[in-house]
């Protein structure tokens, strides 16, 4: 486990009167809606930067978060202060090679993106109607509130194969797990976080023991059917918690930001009511320009060196994934959102590295079957109002009203 560094006050002040950018920025710049312009100027400046705010560095150019993702940096997520493990405990994303090999290896196969298309396709389909078909003749809805939030647990609950309850309680034990991956110092969130998941694991535990006796298709049978898997009850539980995070919360994220980002450019979205094929474009030009995963962390093994900035070991490095999916090094007009990008996929928004997301293809295609059927279903879709997208580890519109022609 690695100690992170904690700096004198005459090395803080010392930073940054070095980067006066970065000693600027707050935690508002880095959560609230509006202010990506400021994280542009930030990269514009001091693309990798010392951050008072967060009590570390911050790197905010494309290239060099790639860099510091891959394991030949030294980067790691072993660290006490990682408010991922502080919320979502000990599993695949806190910990190092070997122990995240291991973890994750018996989840590998049926993430692939052939068998997300085989297995899970009609059922991703079959909910997305199904739910659609209780609002569709409304006229007016709040996505969020009639399809988003109960789309991603009901897919979660088939892919892992357990039952999971109401939607609306699941919903809410991860988003108190994505409030409390913010590094204020309040230790509430965590406290409420920490509880969510005593809940969720009772939930998990009960459902893996009921799974043993059906063995229906699924993720979890997989698991437990791979001769080669090692894990006790508990560890299956916690890559499962894992697991339906990035299922529920990201989901959520990346079919309400495409459906805003559509929805405010008409012309892309004339495009994909023409030629559905080109849905799959705009989910991943949506999820480059609103990350759902905003925010990475890590710590330094070893020092690490990147565009002329030397950070030593123990220390925190944050990666703003909004600026360096923004960066015009990489991608040519940033800021247009563009189907047709040939690179949309370059962005960080799914990681990189070894950690990079197991549930890639599954996100992408979820996300693009349900935006399909509630364009297709949907007639004159409009945008009547919407919150926009915020948050500092995860990021999405708070709201969209929609109306359209019954």
């Amino acid at each position: 486990m690695i100690a992170q560094v904690q700096i004198s006050d005459a090395e803080n002040v010392q930073r940054q009167l070095r980067f006066p950018v970065g000693a600027r920025i707050t935690m508002a710049d880095l959560e609230e809606a509006g202010r990506e312009p400021v994280l542009d100027g930030l990269r514009d400046q001091e693309p990798v930067t010392w951050l008072p705010a967060v009590g570390g560095w911050l790197i905010t150019k494309r290239e060099a978060a790639r860099e510091l993702l891959l394991p030949k940096t030294g980067s790691s997520v072993e660290a006490d202060e990682n408010m991922v493990r502080a919320s979502l405990g000990t599993m695949m994303l806190t910990v190092d090679c070997p122990a995240h090999d291991r973890l994750r290896a018996p989840f590998e196969r049926p993430f692939r993106a052939r068998e997300v298309d085989r297995v899970f396709g009609g059922f991703i389909q079959e909910q997305a109607d199904r739910l659609i078909d209780r609002f569709v003749s409304d006229g007016t809805a709040e996505l969020h509130s009639v399809f988003a939030a109960e789309f991603a647990v009901a897919v979660a609950g088939h892919v892992i194969g357990l039952p999971l309850g109401e939607s609306s309680q699941i919903d809410s034990y991860y988003a108190d797990f994505a409030a409390a991956m913010v590094y204020d110092g309040d230790p509430k969130p965590v406290m409420r976080a920490e509880r969510a998941r005593e809940q969720l694991n009772e939930l998990l535990l009960a459902g893996l023991n009921a799974h043993r006796e059906t063995g229906t298709q699924s993720l979890t049978n997989e698991v437990l059917a791979d001769p080669g898997n090692e894990l006790t009850d508990e560890e299956v539980v916690a890559q499962l918690r894992v697991v339906m995070f990035g299922a529920v919360e990201t989901i959520q994220a990346s079919v309400m930001s495409t459906l805003l980002l559509l929805l405010t450019h008409p012309e892309p979205l004339a495009q994909c009511l023409a030629d559905p094929g080109l849905i799959s474009g705009a989910v991943d030009e949506a999820i480059r320009l609103i990350p759902p995963v905003a925010f990475i962390e890590r710590w330094m093994a070893k020092p690490f060196t990147t565009c002329g900035v030397n950070i030593g070991a123990g220390e925190f490095v944050g990666i703003s994934v909004i600026a360096v999916n923004r960066d015009p090094e990489v991608f040519a007009d940033p800021l247009t959102f563009d189907i047709h990008r040939a690179n949309a996929r370059h962005g960080l928004g799914f990681s990189a590295g070894e950690h990079h997301c197991l549930g890639v293809h599954l996100a992408r295609t979820q996300t693009a079957l349900a935006v399909e059927r509630i364009l297709a279903r949907l007639p004159g879709l409009t945008l009547v109002s919407a919150l926009p997208p915020a948050g500092f580890a995860f990021r999405r519109p708070g709201s969209l009203e929609l109306s359209w022609r019954v």
